[in-house]
């Protein structure tokens, strides 16, 4: 039998940012459904977005990491994770709403159920955005490694942030709002969140660095990459 003292650091690294990745992607969905706008001077239109992307920018640092550090195989595995605990939270959700309601409840009947169909009516369009977005990232991010030959982080990050998430947003509003909204609010809301995402996507380099830089002194036989990277982070 497996004891935790035969599991190393990197094992237990692994651990707490699959289970990071899957909070922050269970919580997009939950919380994707609601939009809220803002306007901002010298735009015709208020800005339409879903509060969906505040814990999804997170993933893109994870992924990035996970890839750096397990490769390819490692990013896919947490994917699948994700993918397999999205569809739990649905399974339960439905379960949950079938059952006969106490009148003591803290929690009406009504209220369960709008957060439940908040979320079923995301969970297609979020699913099959995520899974296509993910392994685009995945791969247009093992791409730019190979060209750059594991030089210039900032660019296989944000290049492959940049062009997975351009397909994640067009799709998830589409199939989410499809007949909900006109098609042009539905095209503001997309290129609105991707346009956060792709901000935040820059914005989150120094965080990104510092990951690498944390994860390769956690992780000892990472000395190669530590060097690097910190040679790498200075000059930028």
């Amino acid at each position: 039998m497996l004891k935790w003292k035969d599991f190393d650091r990197s094992h237990k690294i692994f651990v707490w940012m699959t289970a990071i990745f899957v909070i922050c992607l269970v919580i997009a969905d939950l919380t994707g459904a609601m939009l809220f706008s803002f306007q901002l001077p010298g735009l015709p239109e208020p800005v339409l977005l879903s509060a969906g992307i505040i814990p999804f920018p997170v993933t893109f640092i994870l992924t990035d990491l996970l890839n750096e550090f397990y490769g390819k195989e490692g990013a896919k595995f947490v994917t699948w994770v994700g993918f397999g605990m999205c569809l739990l939270t649905a399974s339960l959700l439905y379960v949950g709403s079938l059952l006969p309601v106490d009148a003591h409840t803290f929690i009406p009947k009504a209220t369960f159920m709008t957060i439940t169909n908040q979320y079923m009516g995301m969970f297609v369009a979020s699913l099959i955005a995520y899974l296509i977005g993910q392994m685009l990232d995945i791969q247009v991010f093992h791409i730019f490694r190979a060209i750059t030959k594991h030089r210039f982080i900032w660019l296989r990050a944000t290049g492959s942030t940049v062009v997975s998430q351009l397909f994640d947003s067009i799709i998830v509003s589409c199939i989410a709002f499809w007949g909900q909204m006109p098609f042009h609010h539905i095209m503001r809301l997309a290129f609105g969140n991707y346009t956060w995402k792709f901000i935040v996507a820059v914005g989150i380099t120094p965080l990104l660095y510092f990951g690498h830089i944390l994860l390769a002194r956690l992780m000892p036989r990472q000395e190669a990459t530590l060097e690097s990277v910190e040679t790498e982070y200075k000059s930028v």
